[in-house]
């Protein structure tokens, strides 16, 4: 009863949570002096056999998130093993296993193994911080302790029921806290699907290995539904992953612990156990890299409430098969009705991926509500703008087989423009162009540190700037020098017309209709001579109901390119949409996926399939 109660209250406060709902234990988490020293002379001390591995070493022990490079972290977050970047509630249960192991050995009385086991769990929590993971880990540690001291015996899902509950009751705002519900939900599939899990595989295979595929794959597909709230993709080489590296967690763990025992009294002890930690470190980064570094390591899934809902159903009908009760048979028939249709949907999206990029000279990412548009010459490649999401940017340039930017056009720094910069910024080796409109946000700040990173500075586009890629010429038609005529970023967006010979590319990035006039005003003749010809338009800002109908009328482009996904804007407009359409074709990736263009004697399109339930 109480797991249902904890899950009802659980849900009504997550579907009435204000926006900016934030846990009061992490606001209010008490700062000690001498646990902050401790931290500290850890840290000091800390000695490895790699940077990487001396992260994850301070990662596992303190929580210390901050060491990790980032491409470690794109790694382990594509092979789901961000548990391992900072301290879970699995460190928590190697701590008091090892506790009680020893109070055991040394023949300790039960209520004295009990006041060690609270003792030594406080200390842990105060020593690595606020982690969501840890507080309902404690909390559900002190609930088995509890019915053990009263000789009851512990049930684990009443445990975590209860440690659920009592912790949403002094702190409503861990109903939105991802952390919490990573945790919660991976311990939910440990003592709810793994030990019938294991039941069925353990006479199939080594008792370890099944105990070990158990526990990896019933964390991951309680959880899943959680990831991909965060991000629609399914992590292919997980389990896997999970398991190569589970048995390195608990040796970190105690030598990083006696590191941090030893860091205040003997330094060169302090740093000789981090070293030995940092070599199983080591073997998580070795794993994270390589796996990493093979194809398909994410694969597409189903979008939105869609993929979440077939993950839920899978989860929770793969519970009731398994454990063999009178819902069975119903069970059975549901996760064969919700695989087929999964598996359906996805063996059709990699085919149509996989057999999509081709031969094209445009191509229209499809990365939601947000621009990325490559172009293609002679070998080399344009992208205009990233999109909101580093992620879906880089599938994009998997798909269409693009490995190096030659140029990059950042229009203005929305993060819908450049927001994903960090999923291509290890394939630019040539030019950055962005807008010189003087914007104060600190996402220009640090997108350009990210460009600087590698090497490249970027330049100012301004009218009349002028370059080629591979036979393409292109013109900077806007902004002004330093966007002095712009009032706002939009204003001031880079727009950009690209001549491939035997037709035109017309970008507008998010003008309005103040932009665009100044365009036609100033631009009129090159506005004619594109009308004379094949041309394609990027309509401006998704397609907002801010343009100015002369300018399209004037242009009369064969496409219109609406790069748009699902608003609340209402983008694309029913007025931008018929400007394009009393002239030419519209083509929108929230309908048609990504888009190609090349050009055979005539311009031709290929889309991609927007995929839907």
């Amino acid at each position: 009863m109480i797991l249902f109660v904890a899950a009802g209250y659980w849900l009504l406060l997550w579907v009435f949570a204000p926006v900016e709902s934030a846990s009061r234990i992490k606001q209010n988490y008490p700062q000690i002096p001498s646990i902050e020293t401790i931290r500290q002379l850890f840290l000091s001390n800390l000695g490895g056999v790699s940077e990487d591995a001396m992260a994850l070493v301070a990662g596992l022990t303190i929580g210390e998130r901050g060491l990790v490079s980032s491409d470690l972290e794109q790694q382990m977050r594509d092979l789901s093993l961000t548990h391992l970047v900072a301290v879970s509630g699995a460190n928590l249960a190697i701590v008091l296993g090892a506790i009680y192991f020893l109070t055991a050995s040394l023949a300790l009385s039960r209520n004295l193994r009990f006041l060690i086991a609270l003792i030594v769990m406080g200390c842990y929590v105060l020593l690595v911080g606020p982690e969501s993971s840890v507080i309902r880990a404690a909390t559900m540690a002190v609930f088995v302790m509890l019915g053990l001291w009263l000789g009851r015996g512990s049930n684990p899902i009443y445990a975590l029921s209860s440690a659920v509950l009592l912790l949403l009751i002094v702190d409503p705002g861990l109903a939105t806290d991802i952390g919490f519900g990573l945790s919660a939900f991976a311990t939910a599939g440990l003592v709810g699907l793994a030990p019938v899990m294991y039941q069925k595989l353990e006479s199939r295979m080594n008792k370890v290995l099944a105990a070990g595929i158990a526990a990896t794959s019933s964390a991951q597909i309680y959880t899943f539904p959680i990831i991909l709230y965060l991000q629609p993709s399914l992590p292919v080489y997980s389990v896997l992953a999970n398991l190569l590296v589970e048995v390195a967690v608990a040796p970190i763990t105690i030598l990083g612990l006696l590191s941090v025992l030893f860091s205040a009294v003997n330094s060169e002890f302090a740093t000789l156990f981090s070293y030995l930690a940092s070599l199983g470190a080591q073997w998580i980064v070795v794993v994270a890299g390589t796996l990493s570094d093979l194809p398909l390591v994410r694969m597409h899934y189903l979008p939105g409430v869609w993929g979440i809902g077939t993950a839920v159903a899978i989860a929770i009908f793969l519970t009731l098969y398994l454990r063999g009760n009178h819902l069975q048979g119903l069970a059975k028939h549901g996760l064969a009705a919700v695989l087929i249709f999964t598996i359906s949907w996805i063996g059709t999206d990699l085919h149509r991926r996989g057999s999509f990029a081709g031969d094209w000279q445009i191509y229209a990412c499809d990365v939601g509500q947000g621009d990325a548009l490559l172009l293609r010459s002679q070998g080399q490649t344009a992208l205009i703008d990233v999109g909101p999401d580093p992620e879906e940017v880089a599938r994009c340039l998997q798909d269409a087989q693009v490995d190096s930017i030659e140029l990059l056009v950042l229009t203005h720094f929305d993060s819908d423009h450049v927001a994903g910069l960090s999923g291509v910024i290890d394939k630019l080796t040539g030019q950055v162009l962005v807008s010189p409109f003087r914007d104060s946000r600190s996402i220009v700040e640090r997108s350009t540190q990210l460009i600087e990173s590698v090497g490249i500075n970027t330049t100012h586009a301004e009218t009349g700037m002028q370059g080629v890629l591979g036979d393409v010429r292109w013109l900077v038609i806007s902004p002004s020098s330093g966007a002095r005529d712009a009032v706002d970023s939009n204003d001031a967006s880079v727009a950009m017309v690209f001549d491939f010979g035997s037709f035109s590319l017309l970008t507008l990035g998010d003008l309005g209709e103040a932009g665009q006039l100044r365009i036609y005003r100033q631009q009129q003749g090159l506005l004619n001579q594109l009308a004379q010809r094949e041309l394609i338009v990027k309509v401006a800002h998704h397609g907002s109901a801010d343009q100015l109908a002369k300018f399209y009328e004037l242009i009369r482009a064969d496409y219109g390119l609406f790069l748009v996904g699902e608003n609340r804007y209402g983008h694309p407009t029913r007025r931008a949409l018929n400007l394009i359409e009393s002239a030419g074709m519209v083509l929108r990736t929230d309908l048609h996926g990504p888009i190609a263009i090349a050009f055979d004697g005539q311009l031709l399109y290929r889309i991609g399939g927007k995929l839907s339930a």
